[in-house]
C-alpha cells in the first residue's frame, strides 16, 4: 500500500495542491497582490496535472491513490484560487457557491461509493472539461485580461458545473443501485 501512494505522479499531485499555500501568500499577504508570481504558480500547478497522468500511464503506475489524489489536488488549487479571487472582489459569490457546492456533492459522494461499494469512481468528461473551463475563466480574471467576457465565462462554467453534477449524480445512482460506473 506504501509503494502504491509514493509514486512520482502521486507525488506530483500531492505538490500541486501545496501550491495552493504560495499562491495564497503572493495574492494575500503583500499590501499589493503579485498577480504575476501567483500567475506563474498556477502555470506549474497546470503542468504537474498533465504530468502526473502522464507519468502514471508511462511507467504502469495508476494507482487507487492516484485517482483520488489527481481529482483532490485539482479540486483544492480551484477552491483556493476562487476564494481567494472572492476575496479581492474579483469574482462573484454565487458562482464561488456553485462552483464549491459541486466539489463538495461530487467528493460526498465519491467516499459514499468508495465506503459502500470499495471502488473509486474517477473523474468523467463532463468534470473535466468543466474543469479546465473554471480553470482558464479563473486564469483570465487572475491575469486581468478580457474583462468584457468575463460574465460569458461564468456562464459557459455554470453550465458545465450543472451538466457535469447532473452526470455524477446520474452515475452515482446507477452504481448505489447496483450498476457499472459507465455514465
Amino acid at each position: 500500500m506504501k509503494r502504491e501512494f509514493l509514486t512520482a505522479a502521486n507525488l506530483l499531485s500531492i505538490v500541486r495542491a501545496l501550491l495552493a499555500i504560495p499562491f495564497t501568500l503572493f495574492m494575500l499577504v503583500p499590501d499589493e497582490p503579485n498577480r504575476l508570481a501567483a500567475a506563474i504558480i498556477v502555470g506549474i500547478g497546470v503542468i504537474t496535472d498533465k504530468l502526473d497522468g502522464d507519468i502514471a500511464r508511462a511507467r504502469g503506475e495508476v494507482t487507487e491513490w492516484g485517482k483520488i489524489l489527481d481529482p483532490v489536488a485539482d479540486k483544492i488549487c480551484v477552491a483556493v484560487i476562487a476564494l481567494v479571487l472572492l476575496k479581492l472582489g474579483d469574482i462573484p459569490p454565487v458562482f464561488v457557491a456553485a462552483l464549491l457546492g459541486r466539489d463538495l456533492l461530487i467528493l460526498a459522494g465519491g467516499l459514499y461509493i468508495r465506503r459502500r461499494r470499495g471502488i473509486v469512481v474517477p473523474s468523467n468528461a463532463a468534470g473535466k472539461w468543466t474543469v479546465t473551463v473554471i480553470a482558464l475563466t479563473l486564469f483570465i480574471v487572475l491575469i486581468g485580461i478580457l474583462p468584457g467576457i468575463r460574465w460569458v465565462l461564468f456562464a459557459v462554467c455554470g453550465a458545465g458545473l450543472l451538466l457535469s453534477l447532473i452526470l455524477y449524480g446520474a452515475r452515482f445512482v446507477q452504481i448505489v443501485s447496483g450498476g457499472e460506473a459507465h455514465v
